[in-house]
């Protein structure tokens, strides 16, 4: 995936910056041995330009390059990506990288609810069908929590034979006996359980934002 595709740049977009002196006519022949050297200078250019835009991110020059598409590398060399692109870049993957390892982004200060995930943090706060946490629900990685929920809520949430006591399926901390339904717990672990019982109710087949409308 491109820089272009990440960013949700236009493709038509050329803006050439004439600071990016390198072979814009010329562009390395990979059967040129002859060409060598350019191409070792212009990495080590790149990862200058690359330095640049990775100022005050936990992410490196190299970890950046790395990222990036063959075609992204060629905008560059023609002058086509901008320092405010590549820096826009290297933010989104550090953020990435962020929420892959289960930790809550900075500017991600709102509560909102995915409709897959539950309550999550985002940059807005509101009811979306999709979010940034997604990724991690299908790998199943850790998805750090706004609130607390109900254990009952929760597709990991193993019911016995009694109508309050269930196993969690991630083996997260619980009694002997297991956890309470109605138990609350800040979980990285919860997923929005597709049956929609909360563990307050002990009519679990009712689906907790059922509504009564008078006979």
């Amino acid at each position: 995936m491109s820089w272009r595709d990440i960013l949700g740049a236009d493709k038509s977009t050329n803006n050439t910056n004439t600071h990016n002196s390198q072979n814009t006519h010329n562009p390395y022949n990979k059967g040129n041995s002859a060409d060598i050297a350019d191409c070792a200078e212009e990495n080590s250019k790149l990862l200058e330009t690359l330095a640049i835009a990775c100022e005050g991110l936990a992410i490196t020059p190299k970890e950046v390059k790395e990222a990036l598409a063959p075609e992204d590398i060629e905008d560059w060399r023609k002058g086509s990506i901008s320092i405010e692109a590549l820096n826009a870049f290297a933010r989104a993957l550090s953020q990435r990288r962020e929420i892959n390892q289960g930790k809550r982004p900075a500017h991600f200060t709102k509560q909102a609810t995915c409709k897959n995930c539950g309550p999550v943090w985002l940059w807005f706060s509101g009811e979306v069908l999709g979010c940034p946490w997604c990724w991690n629900r299908v790998a199943d990685r850790p998805i750090p929590r706004p609130c607390a929920i109900y254990c009952a809520d929760c597709e990991h949430f193993n019911r016995i034979d009694h109508p309050h006591l269930g196993h969690c399926a991630k083996g997260e901390p619980e009694a002997i006996a297991g956890l309470w339904g109605s138990d609350r717990r800040y979980c990285d672990k919860f997923i929005t359980s597709s049956k929609q019982s909360t563990g307050i109710q002990t009519d679990t087949s009712k689906d907790k934002h059922e509504v009564k409308t008078p006979n």
